[in-house]
């Protein structure tokens, strides 16, 4: 991938005026608004995958498809019009994919208009992909409400993806994905005790060739094409997408033991399949950290605390005390994307400051003082005492956290200190799409769990609300996915939660407590 995208880009006029399309290969024809024949494009391939867009902008988007059983190197056309019935095409080109890119198919589109609705599709010679539609972003002085939805966390092999089923039906202006949308690893078999309900065709990857099928096992599964034909969807990946807990400042162990098999070439692969594979641009190892205002309203962040953290502290253990070292200097996001972000914090005038966040800032302690896990921020104390002191130094009102990572549905206030009263932030962390959790016997950490029945004892819950008193709503059992909604008075926050993800069904849960409003200069 690296060595596609140095070459030069190339720019496409689309049939309307002003539409360019920016691709990351150089592309053989550039088509006028008459349909050409479809004798050059190419013979063999499915659109298996489906359709994604990404990256929304005011008058930009990212358009991604992949072709598989495809030979050599071909022509795939890309048509973008106003109605899903293509009578209105804006813009036509032809796009060359190769085995090179895994038969990837990108492009990114330019001079579209702002918070329009968009439709697209790909056609080789003998077939048309599905339909996909986005909605352009809103202008930079727009007034009007933001609505997203958030998720992570969607191993394939734990449970289906009912959510993205009911995701779909959702009226959003686009999704953010927080990391581990694809499971580097398969943890579990269909049927087994452990509650698997279907099994990885690919086992665990190590070689980019390993890291594309995963993606595309991952894709097989209709809801989530469907979401993804649905919304664009802006990206950012965590640990899974190249291995578990895996530190990519730690240098060539990856901050893991031998036995895990960490390598500079796998971390590599993995990076190459996810810019392969989302519908983004970039080089593999290069900064995917970024902003996107939507209006006045949101001004979204997405961080990557993944790429330059450092070795996790005190043995990395997934519960234990904190350490003497723990207080030590340690790179997580690392100067440069720190004082990106501080910067953006300081400078933007969007109403709400919305940060996307792999791993929870809020602490998380066992009675007792025990830390559950130093993966998170509160593994690097150093660099979240800076962040969330420049926020509260600088009177930086009106910022949330969304959050994945921990399988767990949980909202409260972000505090500098555990004894402080007033919170500096809210974070809203929108559970899981299908991966274990604490209720279903996500590590071991309540013994007996039943996977087919997470239940969470009330002991349990009584102690950690104990030792986590920033916490005002959690849920540990079930799994789904969030939606926020963004107004110039008023932040919102709706837990989607699925009665369960062991069998295919739509069937939720009330929302109940898992509803949340703030109002400007409020956290919880």
């Amino acid at each position: 991938m690296s060595q596609v995208l140095s070459r030069r880009d190339f720019v496409a006029a689309g049939a309307a005026g002003g539409v360019a399309i920016l691709a990351p290969m150089s592309i053989s024809e550039a088509l006028a608004a008459p349909r050409p024949s479809r004798l050059n494009l190419i013979r063999s391939g499915r659109f298996a995958e489906g359709v994604l867009s990404g990256d929304p902008t005011p008058n930009g988007i990212t358009l991604w498809t992949r072709l598989a059983g495809a030979g050599g190197r071909g022509l795939v056309e890309l048509e973008v019009a106003r109605t899903p019935t293509f009578r209105s095409v804006i813009a036509r080109t032809r796009l060359v994919t190769s085995a090179n890119v895994g038969h990837t198919v990108k492009a990114r589109l330019t001079g579209l208009r702002a918070h329009e609705q968009y439709y697209y599709r790909f056609l080789t010679r003998g077939q048309n992909s599905p339909v996909g539609r986005f909605r352009t972003a809103l202008p930079a002085d727009s007034n009007q409400t933001v609505r997203f939805g958030f998720f992570s966390c969607q191993d394939f092999t734990f449970g289906f993806y009912n959510a993205h089923e009911v995701m779909a039906r959702e009226d959003l202006d686009f999704v953010v994905n927080l990391g581990d949308y694809v499971y580097a690893e398969a943890y579990h078999r269909r049927g087994s005790a452990s509650g698997g309900v279907r099994t990885d065709p690919v086992g665990e990857a190590d070689t980019l060739a390993e890291y594309r099928r995963k993606y595309a096992a991952y894709r097989s599964d209709a809801s989530l094409r469907k979401m993804h034909a649905k919304f664009p969807m802006i990206s950012i990946w965590d640990d899974h997408e190249v291995q578990d807990n895996y530190a990519g400042g730690a240098g060539a162990s990856g901050g893991l033991s031998p036995e895990k098999r960490f390598s500079i070439a796998r971390k590599r692969a993995g990076y190459r399949a996810y810019f392969e594979s989302m519908p983004t641009f970039g080089n593999p190892g290069t900064r995917i950290y970024k902003a996107v205002r939507f209006g006045r309203n949101v001004d979204l962040v997405l961080m990557d605390q993944r790429q330059y953290r450092a070795d996790q502290p005190c043995g990395d253990p997934q519960v234990g005390p904190p350490c003497p070292e723990l207080n030590n200097p340690r790179p997580f996001l690392g100067a440069t994307q720190m004082n990106f972000l501080k910067s953006r914090l300081r400078s933007t005038r969007a109403r709400w400051k919305v940060l996307g966040n792999q791993v929870m800032v809020m602490k998380t302690i066992f009675p007792g003082g025990n830390y559950i896990g130093f993966d998170s921020w509160q593994g690097y104390p150093g660099e979240r005492n800076e962040l969330l002191n420049h926020i509260k130094n600088n009177n930086i009102k009106d910022v949330v956290f969304v959050t994945g990572d921990i399988h767990t549905f949980i909202a409260g206030g972000v505090r500098i200190n555990d004894n402080d009263a007033a919170s500096v932030a809210t974070e809203f962390v929108g559970g899981s799409i299908s991966s274990q959790g604490l209720g279903d016997g996500g590590g071991g950490l309540i013994p007996g769990a039943d996977p087919f029945n997470p239940m969470t004892p009330p002991g349990i819950i009584g102690l950690l609300r104990q030792s986590n008193p920033w916490v005002k709503e959690a849920d540990t059992d079930h799994h789904g996915y969030a939606v926020a909604t963004a107004s110039a008075s008023s932040f919102t926050c709706r837990f989607k939660r699925m009665q369960t993800v062991k069998r295919r069904t739509t069937a939720a849960l009330p929302t109940g407590v898992f509803s949340f409003r703030l109002n400007r200069g409020q956290t919880l």
